[in-house]
């Protein structure tokens, strides 16, 4: 049986440059292994099923494939499917790369991505890669806006950015958790106010009477708000 790792690969990051030069890196590492190789790019919003089986199903005696899927988020369930039943049987002559300028930690925990066969083998099985921001840091402000939107996974992904600096930790854990209340006190709906609140209290006590890792207590606490939603 093919090892997925060998010959999955997953990259994720804003920054353009950085994906391609990781991209020229595995093809170098694949070249290593196989002298010779073909290379197939795909944009994923422009992907036919039946173009697509003739080209990874095909047998090639002289060379191997590397197929580039970009924007792999985009593809449909009907390719998704296919890929997916039939990975050991094309990964034989193949190796893919699935590219997104998506984060991966928010992808990592977006429902709708790690509750589906395919995006879940991507995210676990294959070698992942993972450009460096390029961007500018967040802020607390950033987070309270997501906030403010419900939007849990944005939420995560500035968490982890304020959480990069290390020695404001436990000023951050009480900061994010006073945010929190103060939003969550105008809710309307009562059930839905009561376990935000639950999880909050628990959240407060891990880290005023426990002690636990300020990151890890706040990042447990998105994800269960992430659930409710």
């Amino acid at each position: 049986m093919v090892s997925l790792r060998e010959r999955l690969f997953f990259i994720s990051g804003a920054d353009f440059l950085q994906r391609q030069r990781i991209i020229e890196n595995i093809k170098k590492r694949i070249l290593e292994r196989d002298t010779s190789i073909n290379t197939l790019t795909l944009y994923c919003n422009d992907i036919d099923l039946k173009d697509l089986k003739e080209e990874v199903l095909t047998v090639s005696f002289g060379k191997k494939r590397l197929v580039i899927f970009k924007d792999f988020l985009k593809l449909t369930k009907e390719l998704r499917n296919f890929i997916f039943n039939n990975f050991n049987k094309i990964l034989v002559n193949t190796y893919f790369i699935f590219e997104t300028e998506e984060d991966s930690y928010s992808l990592r925990r977006n429902r709708k991505f790690i509750n589906d066969n395919f995006f879940k083998a991507i995210f676990e099985k294959a070698s992942s890669f993972k450009t460096a921001s390029s961007g500018r840091d967040k802020s607390i402000e950033d987070f309270m806006n997501s906030i403010k939107r419900n939007d849990f996974i944005s939420s995560l992904d500035i968490l982890e950015n304020l959480f990069q600096e290390g020695a404001r930790d436990r000023e951050l854990g009480p900061q994010i958790i006073g945010i929190l209340n103060k939003h969550f006190s105008y809710l309307k709906d009562s059930y839905r106010k009561k376990q935000y609140f639950n999880y909050l209290w628990e959240a407060d006590r891990s880290l005023k009477e426990r002690g636990l890792n300020s990151r890890l207590v706040i990042e447990v606490l998105l994800v269960r708000f992430l659930n409710l939603n």
